[in-house]
């Protein structure tokens, strides 16, 4: 009977152990190990050939085409797309095959943009890949200027000035669009020179010599080339000295008007008509004189 119950303590203590063994979770690193081994099988099993392909990136192609990206990435412009926005087909060239029957063709997103005559857009826009920043090439870009810019080109020729005497890319000179300031060539001013805004305030650009200017334009400006003329006005008490010039000479450099235009007649006119004019009497409407002072 001893026997027994010393047999029976002994399964009841092994069976004890073996139930709270079963309730232990493994350790982490016995996890990790069979999660490994589980995709390992996994991956061996995949054949490459059952797995989804995706597209190329444009970093796909940047790894092999890091030039052409490097291009795109700082003066692409809008053609800063995925590359098989353009590039539907790619890796097709072969020696036997015209590069442009490769190529994407500018007239499948852009149309004639510049018309029928200017299909060759790659003369003008030397790299596809920058379409604006690579408008360098001055000498063809030259003879279509006036093709395209027809208002500027009318301007030279309507207003004859020295800007009609350059070509268009003694000034817009380097790539197309590009704008000078004026003291590029015009070292010396007749004001002092703040940009160009100052300048092509009165003298526009293409036909410089048909000054205009606003009623708000200060005399000093008037006064850089008429210094003369100001002086007087600053000289006089009358009342002539404290208007803008732009308020009596409107609009147009050179407009003269007429006395009446602001005081009307103010003397008889049996007296105006002993007198060529109120400068008879008057003298120089910028230092105005009474009869007999």
């Amino acid at each position: 009977m001893k026997r027994i119950k010393r047999h029976l303590s002994v399964f009841i203590a092994v069976a004890f152990i073996a139930g709270i063994w079963g309730c232990v979770e493994p350790t982490n690193s016995s996890l990790v190990t069979s999660v490994a081994q589980a995709k390992s099988h996994d991956k061996e099993e995949k054949s490459p050939y059952e797995q989804d392909v995706k597209p190329l990136t444009t970093l796909d192609c940047a790894r092999c085409h890091y030039s052409v990206f490097e291009i795109i990435r700082d003066n692409g412009g809008k053609h800063q797309l995925d590359c098989q926005f353009c590039h539907e087909t790619f890796h097709t060239y072969r020696p036997d095959k015209n590069w442009s029957d490769v190529v994407p063709q500018c007239t499948t997103c852009h149309g004639e943009i510049h018309g029928p005559t200017f299909l060759d857009c790659l003369s003008c826009h030397g790299n596809a890949h920058m379409p604006i920043a690579g408008l360098t090439n001055m000498a063809t870009l030259e003879k279509d200027c006036a093709n395209c810019h027809t208002a500027q080109s009318a301007e030279v020729t309507q207003y004859p000035s020295a800007h009609s005497k350059v070509a268009c890319s003694d000034c817009h000179h380097t790539q197309h669009g590009y704008k000078p300031d004026c003291v590029e060539c015009h070292e010396q001013p007749h004001a002092d020179y703040v940009n160009n805004d100052s300048c092509v305030g009165c003298h526009p650009v293409h036909k410089p010599l048909e000054i205009r200017y606003t009623e708000e334009t200060p005399n000093g400006v008037c006064a850089t080339c008429h210094e003369e003329i100001n002086s007087r006005l600053l000289s006089t008490h009358k009342k002539h000295a404290s208007l803008q010039c732009a308020y009596c000479h409107q609009e147009t450099h050179g407009n003269i008007p007429q006395c009446q235009d602001c005081h009307g007649l103010p003397h008889s006119k049996g007296m105006l008509d002993k007198f060529n004019g109120c400068t008879d009497c008057h003298f120089d409407p910028h230092a105005l004189v009474l009869p007999g002072h």
